[in-house]
């Protein structure tokens, strides 16, 4: 029997790890294209490729207590899957341990918030707080919708957006930078999230937050998007505040194998910030 995938840098076991990594392989509320299911192996896989030195912030990964525990069991029902993912985050975060969580579609994170009840950073093309959609409140066109009902829309924060419905302004989105004036103008961004993040933050990466030529594989693309670099100023805004991860709406079946690169890169990236800020 072959043995599990694991992401490349999870070399710890899990009592003496910082970092847990787990997969939610879930896309049953897809509205457009599918396959974000897929995304956790396929994730895996990209990171095999990737040095486990961080030249940005002089980490190596492989000592950073990483573990990965797999993947939580398919579900095709969003309230199951949502109650798996409170439980195995509640493990982790009772084990005082930091979660990284590879979706899977964006609803996945309603159910790390459940849990961590933090504020919250989206990086994301689409507001997503639509109170339902196609007749299911936990789509993943409702996920800030959700999240800002457990943790206060004074709490929520998206940046990229630059696709909306007008059924989600009449309502009141939560706050939101579009693309277009992060790219033109960063400033402003940086500085409400050096205000916004005083306190615990969980960061959560729709990859179609990010410009389709960098991030084609995902399941709404959006043109006229971020440059993962964003993620940097992100970064240093929240500082030591960061206490969860999710990323997500990755669909390996629509690139070259891009978007999952990207994806692990980042978890890298994240990993190292943690073990330089929390020194």
């Amino acid at each position: 029997m072959p043995a599990r995938l694991k992401f490349c840098d999870s070399s710890d076991s899990y009592e003496d790890s910082k970092y847990v990594l787990f997969g939610v392989p879930f896309d049953s509320t897809v509205s457009f294209r599918p396959g974000a299911k897929l995304a956790p192996n396929e994730v895996r896989k990209a990171s095999y490729n990737m040095e486990s030195y961080s030249i940005r912030k002089g980490v190596n990964l492989r000592n950073s207590g990483i573990f990965d525990m797999g993947d939580i069991e398919e579900s095709h029902r969003p309230e199951e899957m949502l109650e798996e993912v409170y439980s195995v985050t509640d493990k982790i975060v009772s084990d005082r341990k930091f979660p990284i969580m590879i979706g899977g579609e964006h609803s996945i994170t309603v159910g790390s918030l459940r849990r961590i009840r933090s504020k919250v950073v989206f990086i994301d093309a689409h507001s997503d707080y639509r109170d339902s959609y196609m007749g299911e409140r936990f789509s993943h066109a409702c996920v800030a919708r959700r999240v800002s009902e457990i943790v206060g829309k004074e709490n929520v924060v998206s940046l990229g957006i630059r696709s909306v419905s007008t059924e989600e302004l009449e309502a009141g989105p939560q706050t939101f930078f579009t693309s277009y004036e992060v790219n033109s103008n960063p400033e402003r961004m940086k500085s409400f999230l050096k205000e916004f993040c005083n306190s615990k933050v969980y960061l959560s990466i729709d990859f179609d937050g990010f410009d389709p030529a960098y991030a084609p594989g995902v399941g709404t693309p959006e043109p006229f998007g971020l440059n993962p670099t964003i993620l940097f100023d992100v970064l240093d805004a929240i500082g030591d505040n960061l206490v969860g991860l999710d990323v997500n709406e990755i669909t390996p079946l629509f690139d070259n194998g891009n978007t999952s690169m990207l994806a692990a890169r980042i978890i890298q990236e994240v990993v190292s910030h943690q073990e330089t800020t929390k020194k």
